[in-house]
This record gives C-alpha cells, structure tokens and sequence, in this order.
C-alpha cells in the first residue's frame, strides 16, 4: 500500500511538472515567434521616435524663447532684476526665492520708450 501512495505521488508530481514545463515551453516559443518580436521591435522603435521627436520640439522651443530674451536684450526691451534689487532683498517667483540674476524683465515695444 505504501509503495502504490508513492507511485501515484510521484506520478502527480510528474504529470504536473510536464504540464508546467509545456506551458513554459509554448510562453518562449510565443515571445520568440516572429510576429512577436517585429511587433516589440516595433514599439520600441516608434518609442524612440516618439521621444526623438519631443527632443526636437523641445529644442526648437528653447531656442525660439532664448532667441526672444536675447531679441529684448538688443532692443534694450529687457533689464537684469540685479539693477533694481538692494543687497538682502529677496526676489520672489510664484513666491519661491530665486537669485535675481535668474530674472529677466521683458516689455513689450510699444512700452519700450517708457523707463521703468
């Protein structure tokens, strides 16, 4: 009796090794299918393109915000906050201190004749 509880454990314990062994089996053979791996590739291709193309907006953004900072700079539309802020004062944004230096003051031109 003892011997036949042994073999039906031990042939459950097998049937249920193989069963898991072929479900491992077909997962790796679906992840290595063709299919499978043009369509990971796929995606992680038009991911790059993705983040390749914010790259470039953001790029183009920067560079049209720094080129309007320097546009005011020339047309003597902007001023440094280092000119009108004393010693111990402290320059606020969005009512975060920040170095003054950091801050530009731009006007608009028909503003540009007035002083401030």
């Amino acid at each position: 009796m003892r011997r036949l509880g042994w073999f039906i454990a031990g042939a459950t314990a097998g049937a249920g090794a193989m069963r898991m062994a072929r479900r491992r089996v077909r997962s790796a053979a679906r992840q290595l299918s063709p299919r499978h791996v043009r369509d990971r590739v796929e995606q992680r291709v038009r991911s790059k393109v993705d983040e390749v193309g914010d790259a470039i907006r953001e790029g183009r953004a920067a560079k049209a915000n720094r080129e309007r900072q320097l546009r005011a700079v020339i047309d003597h539309r902007a001023e440094s906050m280092t000119d009108h802020v004393g010693p111990g004062d402290t320059v606020l944004v969005d009512g975060e201190p920040v170095d003054a230096g950091r801050v530009i003051l731009l006007r608009d031109r028909a503003d540009s004749s007035n002083s401030v």
